[in-house]
């Protein structure tokens, strides 16, 4: 047994071959495991049954019985293994398979091509793979239309702020506005848990009004010392529907003494627009008058290349459930690449979300991604701790 490898653990081999049973029980071996072998679905369920296992290794293909359709029983039964799949078929389809268990929230070290190679398996073996994340388990009762109402006309949803930052250069070329609920008892609710009570009731456009005004006041005041840095905020398909929208927004602009460029209008590409034709004209007409506009959440629509030649868009997000997964999963990393690339051939800047490591910021760079935004960069903060936060930084220049 090799060191600190604790004594006592099982693994389970779910593969119709013998061979390769034989050969991942031999590979398993000198790292202490107890291996059971099962050739069919059946035998694996009566030993899941028998036994907790700290590790499975799964034949995508038993004959022609798919094992994919035992990723339900592993998730909720006793075992909390690793899970490490092999399989003759493509590398894209491993990957696939262990996108799937990911989501179903397993702990999946990596996918082998067979003939399993002993010291591949030994290392996906060492490995201790974290469940998927889950949404953080929370108390918060959802609000009603009429507590959203009251807190909205008593100014207890704020605009907080992002960074976003140049990725080569590692400026500051501006900030993303994220509405906040602050309530009495000193709770703060995110977005997901009234944005869509927002959405139904039409309350979001009052709502979307505040978080510009906020917005607009903030930065002006944060201009003084960093003029180039300006901020985005999030635009509801339903205030697309109002074509007075771009006069109304030029005016908040103009009262807060900032230039039009100063904003970033970002529109949720997966978001249904109900008139798509007049948002159309109202994202036009705000990019006449000098106005950023964003797709948000690229990749996770269903039209995206369709409103890339509809829309005037000025700058491409990539959704950060690409980002967080590009140095695991290649098909993820192709995507991001090939959206950096096309995104340069329209003239667009991309912005990628959700970047929390040093070492995903620096390969996106290499790649050629223009801006980063996430917790790697700063977290949303108030404007106070926005004001602290860009005073650490390298002042831009006008």
């Amino acid at each position: 047994m090799q060191p600190n490898q604790p004594a006592g653990r099982r693994l389970l081999v779910v593969d119709d071959e013998h061979i390769e049973r034989m050969l991942v029980a031999h590979a398993a071996a000198p790292l202490g495991f107890t291996v059971d072998a099962a050739g069919n679905l059946e035998e694996a369920a009566r030993l899941l049954d028998q036994h907790v296992y700290d590790a499975i290794v799964l034949d995508l293909a038993l004959g022609e019985t798919e094992s994919i359709s035992l990723l339900p029983a592993l998730r909720s039964g006793a075992s909390d293994p690793v899970l490490i799949f092999v399989s003759g078929m493509d590398d894209r389809v491993r990957a696939a398979s262990a996108r799937l268990a990911g989501t179903l929230g397993l702990r999946v070290a990596g996918a082998l091509a067979k003939p399993v190679v002993p010291a591949a398996l030994r290392d996906l073996l060492r490995s201790t793979p974290e469940r998927s994340a889950s949404p953080a388990p929370t108390d918060a009762i959802p609000p009603s239309e009429a507590e959203l109402a009251l807190a909205l006309a008593q100014g207890a949803l704020a605009a907080s702020f992002q960074p976003k930052v140049a990725l080569r250069s590692r400026t500051v070329t501006g900030v993303e506005a994220l509405v906040r609920w602050h309530r009495p008892d000193g709770t703060v609710l995110l977005p997901d848990l009234f944005i869509p009570l927002a959405e139904a009731s039409g309350l979001i456009v009052p709502l979307t009004a505040v978080i510009l005004q906020q917005s607009f006041a903030a930065c002006r005041r944060w201009q003084l010392r960093h003029p180039t840095c300006g901020v985005a905020v999030n635009i509801s398909p339903l205030a697309l529907a109002n074509p007075a929208l771009p006069d109304q927004i030029e005016d908040m602009l103009r009262r807060a003494d900032l230039p039009p460029a100063a904003l970033i209008a970002e529109i949720t590409e997966s978001m249904i627009i109900a008139d798509p034709v007049l948002a159309a004209e109202v994202l036009t007409r705000l990019r006449i008058k000098g106005i950023g506009l964003a797709i948000d959440d690229f990749g996770t629509g269903h039209s995206s290349l369709l409103s890339l030649m509809r829309l005037p868009f000025t700058e491409l997000k990539i959704d950060k459930s690409f980002v967080g997964a590009c140095e695991t999963d290649m098909e993820a990393w192709k995507i991001i690449r090939a959206t950096i690339s096309l995104a340069h051939e329209l003239g667009m800047s991309v912005v990628a979300e959700g970047i929390e490591t040093a070492s995903i910021a620096r390969r996106l760079a290499e790649v050629g991604c223009d801006i980063g935004q996430g917790w790697y960069f700063g977290r949303a903060m108030t404007e106070a701790g926005l004001e602290d936060w860009l005073g650490r930084q390298a002042p831009t220049r006008g």
